[in-house]
């Protein structure tokens, strides 16, 4: 028990080691075996130092070895940026800022309040947008969590009862992605900020750019809020779904897909004080949305289970 307690104390090791690679493309240029002396020179790094990242990566069942040539394997190539599959954005997300965030947790559970604004002096969608590089790699990161999570959602909702709908606060259009290929004919709109949607690559999606708190455009009869609302505490919640509220025709629909805590079997504690360190919100379970949304004059209408994540919650103007 003490030395399973010990190796615990240096789990995030691997991680930081993993993430490390991803930064400095380590994956993306293991397609081919090379030696850490050959895969040094390439990338000017320090051949030393770097043969023992690829012996920790190997060790991890991150790399194949070879006598002294490594090679990406089955795990590593979702760390490759141009594979389709890539989760390589979305791994370096979870290091930096947000591994500073928790390094200060304490900080949170002694006050309720982000550590993340308390050490950067701004809330972190701010620090976001004053940083574009950040801004980038953030929305990727999502995308690729996006694209998988989403990926059977047309075929969980019949979408083609609607004429149009608008994603809001949709990143670089995961979910309208996946909603088009399955639905051709349908009007499909991306809202989020100009910073965002400059970048977005979607095609045959309309573009629009604002922000949630302030006015959201009549441009659909259908508003889908996918992982928005968990963002944020509950008076802009209820900013948020007040104006999604504003901006639907009569009889619209409102999706909300969210992790409703008592629809999922294991505990999400430590993703709650993730958002709080982070932004200091949580992750609500199903009644809580739902009151949510009706504050906001929504009538609830029903629930679809999406995956082992997350659930679809339905609401009409």
């Amino acid at each position: 028990m003490k030395n399973e307690l010990k190796s615990f104390f240096t789990e995030h090791w691997t991680y930081m080691a993993v993430s490390t690679a991803c930064k400095l493309n380590l994956f993306d240029n293991l397609l081919e075996e090379k030696t850490a002396k050959q895969l040094a020179e390439e990338l000017s790094l320090n051949e030393e130092k770097l043969l023992l990242l690829l012996n920790a990566l190997h060790n991890a069942n991150f790399l194949g070895k070879n006598a002294e040539l490594f090679k990406v394997n089955s795990l590593s190539e979702f760390l490759i940026e141009n594979n389709p599959e890539s989760l390589k954005y979305a791994c370096m997300n979870w290091s930096v800022e947000h591994l500073n965030a928790w390094q200060n947790l304490d900080f949170s559970i002694k006050t309720g309040n982000s550590s993340f604004e308390e050490i950067y002096k701004k809330p972190f969608f701010d620090f976001l947008n004053d940083n574009p590089e950040k801004l980038n790699a953030y929305h990727i990161a999502m995308y690729q969590y996006a694209k998988d999570d989403y990926k059977t959602l047309p075929n969980v909702i019949d979408f083609s009862k609607h004429k149009s709908i608008m994603d809001v606060g949709g990143g670089y259009g995961a979910v309208l992605e996946s909603i088009k290929k399955k639905n051709p004919n349908l009007d499909c709109v991306l809202f989020d900020l100009e910073k965002v949607v400059e970048n977005v690559t979607v095609s045959n999606i309309k573009k629009i750019s604002g922000s949630f708190f302030d006015k959201i455009p009549n441009q659909s009869e259908a508003i889908i809020l996918s992982r928005v609302i968990h963002d944020w505490d509950n008076k802009k919640a209820n900013i948020i779904l007040k104006n999604c509220f504003e901006a639907l025709p009569k009889e619209g629909t409102l999706y909300v897909i969210e992790n409703c805590a008592d629809k999922i079997n294991i505990d999400l504690s430590l993703l709650s004080l993730n958002m709080t360190a982070i932004c200091e919100s949580y992750e609500r379970t199903t009644i809580e949305y739902i009151s949510l949304a009706e504050n906001a004059n929504f009538g609830f209408q029903g629930e679809v289970k999406l995956n082992d994540l997350q659930t679809i919650l339905i609401f009409k103007k």
